[in-house]
């Protein structure tokens, strides 16, 4: 009967503390990120539209600007599901390996910037309370995180434009290189 007793006080106990996470994240991530959309948006709204998407038909030009910077400039600037359409400016090659490249920047984003994948912005808030709960500073995680992402994404968008073309050519399907 004690063994019912305790679990049904620790299962209460970890709702309790989800809870209080969540009132911290209400009062501190919540408006930080409602003021930092609107900034975007603003930003967005003042360089236009048309020429961001002018910026993505310039960064299609470099395998390094497509698969390692455009996807993190889409992300921030667009968040989700507008970095996804960003790629629609890219030739056909380049589409495949941007949107794996995207896969691979969108999460380390959000570690600096909660609005990029905002879904993803409590597991991240867990991973940074553990860090702050060891003593060490959580800013520089997140920049080397960003860093790995970029790294990581600017390869597989290489590595899956090889394959696409790659595969293309053997079922002789027609690739815009250009």
């Amino acid at each position: 009967m004690e063994f019912v007793t305790n679990f049904a006080q620790s299962f209460i106990a970890l709702f309790q503390e989800a809870g209080l996470t969540l009132v911290g994240m209400v009062k501190g991530s919540v408006p930080m990120l409602i003021v930092l959309l609107t900034t975007i948006n603003f930003i967005i709204k003042i360089i236009g539209e048309d020429k961001i998407n002018n910026v993505a038909r310039i960064f299609g030009k470099s395998k390094i600007l497509t698969y390692g910077i455009l996807p993190s400039f889409a992300w921030f600037f667009f968040s989700s599901p507008g970095a996804l359409t960003v790629g629609r400016f890219l030739p056909e090659k380049c589409k495949p390996g941007y949107q794996d490249a995207l896969g691979a920047t969108a999460h380390p984003l959000t570690a600096l910037f909660p609005h990029v994948v905002p879904s993803e912005l409590f597991i991240w808030l867990g991973v940074a309370e553990g860090i702050k709960k060891v003593g060490l500073p959580v800013s520089g995680l997140a920049i080397r995180y960003i860093i790995a992402g970029v790294i990581v994404g600017l390869m597989r968008g290489f590595i899956t434009e090889i394959i696409f073309v790659f595969l293309s050519k053997r079922r002789n399907l027609q690739t815009k290189t250009a």
